[in-house]
């Protein structure tokens, strides 16, 4: 019995003077300026024995100087304005501090940090937004805008890079305005000026230019369909220009999603009525004089004619539409293209009301894309 004793008396001496030797050694490492390695010995000494007070203690004392370490570094950063290594030094100080709370330790951040990079960011903004002005009055926009922007992520309420960036953005769009303005090029003139007024209605003059452009920009365009008497009764089943008419309907909503204030459709009403009288010709001819009259009689500027080609909405699933723009008063043809879906474009659902629609957008694109010409260029 008085043996047993004795072991166990010498065992937790042996213990004791252990987690002594470990808590003098983290000390040491501490007064040394080894933070890193007392905080590991600390940390080793409180893991094997938790009610160990000391090891506690020390672990949150060196926790806490080495964020203050790592704070100090990445001001003094700050400070020299090397805001790239400051934001590395500082986020490797966040990541301690959220490790270390993790781990049960509270630590608290020192303000001074952020201050300091505070400073060297409005510092840097303002370097980025003179070099932005410097760009600018050299007409380099595009690099004045990224540089004012570069300066806005440093400092978001930076008023003369925000200024700056919008000069940039306006100006070259204002400058295009005018060049299309004096090339007589009205569409495109309106679509600068439009866009420079979307943005700041009292920039220069680019509204009262937009209110000049737009009269001379806008045209009147009729939809004349030109019935392909070869396509009847055996490629469409008899049903005799149902298409057309049914192609007309998706031409004139796709270019009414357009949303282009410059194109002016002419009523329609009386399509249908026309493409009748073509069915009932007993020439069966239907040209460009055909649409350009009927373009007249319905008081356009211009006449856009699509004409099927070939369509099939059971076998092959595909349609072809020739599609001339014409104008009504010199008869010139002034766009002709061939459109054509085939049936990788489709999806699952109606063939025909996706062949029509689909070959009908394409129809509105490349009248959003055209320009006409000037009365003294026809």
């Amino acid at each position: 019995m008085r043996q047993t004793l004795f072991l166990f008396v010498a065992l937790l001496s042996i213990g004791c003077g252990s987690a002594r030797k470990q808590l003098e050694r983290a000390q040491v490492y501490e007064n040394s300026g080894m933070l890193q390695e007392a905080f590991f010995g600390y940390r080793a000494l409180y893991e094997d024995r938790p009610k160990t007070v000391e090891a506690h203690v020390g672990m949150g004392r060196t926790a806490q100087s080495l964020l203050n370490a790592k704070l100090m570094d990445a001001t003094a950063r700050f400070v020299a304005g090397d805001l790239v290594v400051g934001d590395r030094l500082r986020d490797e100080a966040l990541a301690w501090k959220r490790r270390m709370s993790m781990e049960g330790l509270e630590l608290k951040w020192d303000v001074q940090a952020d201050l300091a990079r505070n400073e060297a960011r409005a510092l840097a903004a303002r370097a980025l937004s003179e070099r932005a002005g410097t760009a600018f009055r050299s007409d380099r926009f595009a690099e004045a805008e990224a540089l004012a922007a570069e300066a806005l992520t440093l400092q978001a309420d930076h008023k003369e890079a925000e200024y700056l960036r919008r000069l940039a953005q306006l100006e070259p769009r204002y400058r295009e305005g005018l060049r299309a303005e004096e090339l007589g090029l009205w569409r495109e003139a309106h679509k600068a000026f439009t866009w420079v007024t979307n943005q700041d209605i009292g920039y220069k003059d680019a509204w009262t230019r937009l209110a000049a452009v737009r009269e001379k920009a806008t045209y009147t365009l009729a939809i004349v369909p030109l019935h392909n008497s070869e396509l009847y009764p055996n490629k469409l089943g008899g049903i005799g220009g149902q298409v057309e008419v049914q192609l007309v309907a998706k031409i004139e909503q796709a270019i009414l999603d357009l949303q282009e204030p410059t194109i002016a459709l002419v009523d329609r009403t009386n399509t249908d009525q026309l493409l009748a009288e073509q069915q009932r010709s007993m020439e069966g001819v239907y040209d460009e004089r055909y649409a350009v009259s009927a373009g007249r009689l319905m008081g356009a500027a211009h006449v856009l004619s699509p004409r099927i080609l070939r369509f099939d909405d059971v076998l092959s699933r595909m349609i072809e539409v020739q599609v001339q723009l014409l104008d009504a008063e010199t008869g010139r043809i002034e766009l002709a293209r061939i459109v054509s879906v085939g049936k990788g474009e489709l999806e699952p659902g109606n063939t025909r009301a996706q062949l029509l629609a689909l070959a009908a957008n394409k129809v509105a694109a490349l009248v959003a894309a055209f320009e006409p010409r000037n009365p003294g260029e026809r």
